[in-house]
């Protein structure tokens, strides 16, 4: 595990404790966790076209929508309903290590689209 992410130290937890180097000023305590996980986020979503949503409907949730995110095998967008809308990139995989420690996390749908290529972008903040 760990061969991708943004190439920088805080990506993985308890990293922060290393004194000397330059950091990002944002240690908390935690391993910079905390305030990663207290940070709201806006995301496109992957495999929108693969999707319970669009496959069911047949379109992408219209704007406005309530989603909320859970973790099976990856971390899905999910409307409250319980279709799933889809998957976060892997750069947001640190946020499953924030839910096991009791966040969770709602949002709506900021944009949608249907192309080629269905496109949802989602504004996701702590609960």
């Amino acid at each position: 595990m760990g061969s991708t992410g943004s190439g920088s130290f805080s990506d993985y937890p308890g990293s922060s404790g290393r004194s000397g180097g330059s950091g990002s000023g944002s240690e908390d305590g935690n391993g910079g966790q905390g305030d990663r996980c207290e940070r709201a986020f806006s995301i496109a979503l992957e495999d929108v076209n693969h999707s319970g949503y669009f496959t069911s409907h047949n379109t992408v949730p219209p704007v406005g929508t309530k989603v909320v995110l859970v973790h099976n095998k990856r971390l899905v967008a999910q409307t409250t309903s319980g279709d799933d809308v889809g998957n976060l990139p892997t750069k947001m995989n640190y946020l499953a290590a924030c839910m096991r420690g009791g966040y969770s996390y709602e949002g709506e749908v900021i944009s949608s689209s249907v192309g080629a290529v269905a496109k949802v972008t989602v504004d996701f903040a702590p609960k």
